[in-house]
């Protein structure tokens, strides 16, 4: 086993988790992307909600 052949095999062992890593972070943050944007409208319509619970308190 020389040293190209090593290197080669490092880089094709590096290559792979990168693509591997970049896939799952594509995702997670599509995932988190997908959460927060509900949480945005839940969190919006709570408001929405409460103003209104406000004004007929009132």
């Amino acid at each position: 086993m020389n040293l190209t052949q090593v290197a080669t095999n490092w880089s094709v062992v590096s290559g792979h988790w990168s693509v591997v890593i970049g896939q799952w972070s594509v995702v997670i943050g599509y995932w988190l992307l997908v959460i927060g944007y509900w949480l945005l409208v839940i969190g919006y319509w709570l408001l929405v909600i409460g103003y209104w619970l406000l004004v007929i308190g009132y």
